[in-house]
C-alpha cells in the first residue's frame, strides 16, 4: 500500500507532498486546486511503461491534441517542458520502499519498426510497419523509471499520423493519428483504476469485469455494497440480449430481473467501484468525486462497505471530494479502525504552490464537533 507521494513539476504542482496515505484517503479541496491532478499522477505513477498516458489523461477530460508537435506539453507545470516531472512514491510493498518515476521531452530517437497502437495496453514490439508515415513529431515523451528492484527502465511514445496501405502500394484510407510508442515493460508493478467523475462503463466492459469476479466466486462479496443502493436486491444475473450481455438484477416483489443501469447513477457507480476491486486486486482504485450520486444518509455505511472491500481485496482507494457530509461521513464510520486505515487531506494554493495539510483525527472530529469547514 502507498503511504508517501511526492510530486514535482505536474500539472499544476510545482512540489507537491504527501505522508501517512490511508487505506481509504479522502482529498478536498477548492476548485481547481489539483485534486483531479492529483488522481492522475498516481494514474501515470502506476503505468510507468505506458508513456501514451501522458496524453491519455488529457482525453480523459475532453481536451483533443491541437498541435501534435506540443501535445505532451500541458501536462508540465507551468508549460515548462525544460523541467522534468518526478512522481516519487514509498509503501509497504516488498522489497525496496521507494519507486521514482521522471518524465521529460526529447529530440525523438529514429526507429524504423515499432508498434503503434493508439492507446492500446498491451506491449509494444518491434514488428513490420504496416503504414506509411505522413508525420511523426519532431519530439518524444519519456518515462524514465526506477522499480523496486532498483532496474532502470525507459519507455517513450510519440504523435504519428499514417497512411494506410494495400498491397500495391497505394493509400486506401484517409490517413489515422495516434500515439506511437516504445515500452520497456515494468514487471510486477502496481495495478490501478481511475474512475472518473462523471463516467459510466459501457456494457461489456462491465460485463466482463462481472464475469471474471463470478469466475472468482466474490459475487456475495460485492452484493452488500449495492444493496445499500437498492435494498431490493436480492441477486445480480448476467443476461444476453441480442447477443449483447447485461448485468441484470433481481429485486424482490418485481417479476422479471431489471437491467442495472435502470437502478440509477448512485448505483452504478457503486457495481463500477466494487467489481473493479478484483480487478485491481493489490493496487489502487482513483476516484473523481466520489459521493457522486449518493444520498448523504448512505454515505457512512457505503465508506465502512468500501472499507471492507477495500481489505478483502488488498486495494488501496484514492478518492477526492467537495462534499462536507461526505468527508464526515468517512471519518464517523472509519475512525474506529486501526492506524493508516483513513486519512483526509485538503490541498491549499497559495500563490503558485499547492500544499497538502493533513487532517488527523483529532483534528477530524473537532471540525465535525463544531460545524467547521474542512473542504
Amino acid at each position: 500500500m502507498l503511504t508517501d507521494i511526492e510530486v514535482k513539476n505536474f500539472r499544476g504542482f510545482r512540489s507537491l507532498e504527501m505522508n501517512d496515505l490511508g487505506r481509504v484517503t479522502l482529498i478536498g479541496g477548492r476548485n481547481g486546486v489539483g485534486k483531479t491532478a492529483l488522481l492522475e499522477a498516481l494514474w501515470i505513477l502506476s503505468g510507468p511503461d505506458l508513456p501514451e498516458l501522458g496524453e491519455r489523461i488529457n482525453e480523459m477530460r475532453g481536451l483533443p491534441s491541437f498541435d501534435p508537435d506540443s501535445v505532451f506539453h500541458n501536462i508540465f507545470f507551468d508549460y515548462d517542458i525544460e523541467s522534468r516531472i518526478k512522481i516519487s512514491a514509498q509503501g509497504d510493498w516488498e522489497g525496496s520502499s521507494t519507486r521514482v518515476l521522471e518524465i521529460f521531452l526529447q529530440e525523438r530517437q529514429q526507429i524504423d519498426a515499432i508498434r503503434h497502437d493508439n492507446f492500446n495496453d498491451s506491449n509494444s514490439v518491434p514488428i513490420e510497419r504496416l503504414t506509411r508515415p505522413q508525420f511523426e513529431s519532431e519530439t518524444e515523451i519519456v518515462f524514465k523509471y526506477e522499480h523496486n528492484d532498483g532496474q532502470e527502465y525507459i519507455s517513450r511514445a510519440w504523435w504519428v499520423v499514417d497512411q494506410p496501405m494495400q498491397a500495391g502500394g497505394a493509400g486506401t484510407a484517409p490517413p489515422s493519428e495516434g500515439i506511437a510508442q516504445k515500452r520497456q515493460t515494468v514487471q510486477n508493478r502496481t495495478n490501478s483504476t481511475f474512475m472518473p467523475a462523471l463516467h459510466r462503463d459501457n456494457l461489456i466492459a462491465l460485463a466482463s469485469a462481472f464475469s471474471n469476479v463470478q469466475l472468482q466466486g466474490d459475487v456475495e462479496e460485492i452484493l452488500p455494497l449495492i444493496r445499500l443502493l437498492e435494498p431490493r436486491l436480492t441477486d445480480l444475473r448476467l443476461i444476453t440480449i441480442n447477443s449483447v450481455p447485461v448485468i441484470h438484477a433481481r429485486l424482490e416483489g418485481m417479476r422479471r430481473l431489471t437491467p442495472v443501469q435502470l437502478l440509477g447513477e448512485g448505483l452504478n457507480r457503486m457495481l463500477g467501484f466494487a467489481l473493479a476491486m478484483e480487478r485491481v486486486s493489490g493496487g489502487m482504485l482513483l476516484i473523481d468525486e466520489i459521493e457522486n450520486g449518493l444520498h448523504y444518509r448512505v454515505q457512512g455505511e457505503v465508506f465502512s462497505a468500501l472499507h471492507r472491500l477495500a481489505k478483502a481485496f488488498d486495494v488501496q482507494i484514492i478518492a477526492t471530494t467537495h462534499s462536507l457530509e461526505c468527508i464526515t461521513a468517512a471519518h464517523e464510520a472509519l475512525n474506529k479502525t486501526e492506524k493508516q486505515e483513513f486519512a483526509f487531506y485538503r490541498l491549499d494554493r497559495r500563490d503558485k504552490e499547492v500544499k497538502a495539510v493533513l487532517f488527523d483525527s483529532e483534528m477530524l472530529d473537532t471540525s465535525v464537533e463544531f460545524g467547521m469547514d474542512m473542504r
